[in-house]
């Protein structure tokens, strides 16, 4: 997706306040201002668009490099790791 700049001024409490949440999230100034537009944008649509959720979810660090090639591994593992924390005991509750 290709990004073009769009500049704009800050007062002094809205600046602060930016650097506080990119520091807080880990994020850059941009990647924090692009964020906010995109929960505003799933906020006032007034219902739940699955599509506007799937906006910038592919840019999370947490999200392997190689995850549409290795799709089905990444499925697979997910998936037996969720059976076996099913298939352990549950503890029994003390009397």
């Amino acid at each position: 997706m290709m990004k073009r700049p769009v500049q704009v001024y800050l007062d002094d409490r809205d600046r602060s306040v930016l650097d506080r949440l990119a520091k807080r999230l880990g994020l850059s100034k941009a990647d924090t201002v692009r964020e906010a537009i995109r929960r505003w944008a799933a906020e006032l649509s007034g219902d739940d668009d699955a599509v506007l959720r799937l906006i910038g979810g592919l840019d999370d660090p947490a999200v392997p490099t190689d995850l549409s090639t290795q799709h089905d591994a990444y499925a697979v593992s997910g998936f037996r790791a969720a059976r076996v924390a099913e298939s352990r005991p549950k503890p029994r509750p003390r009397k």
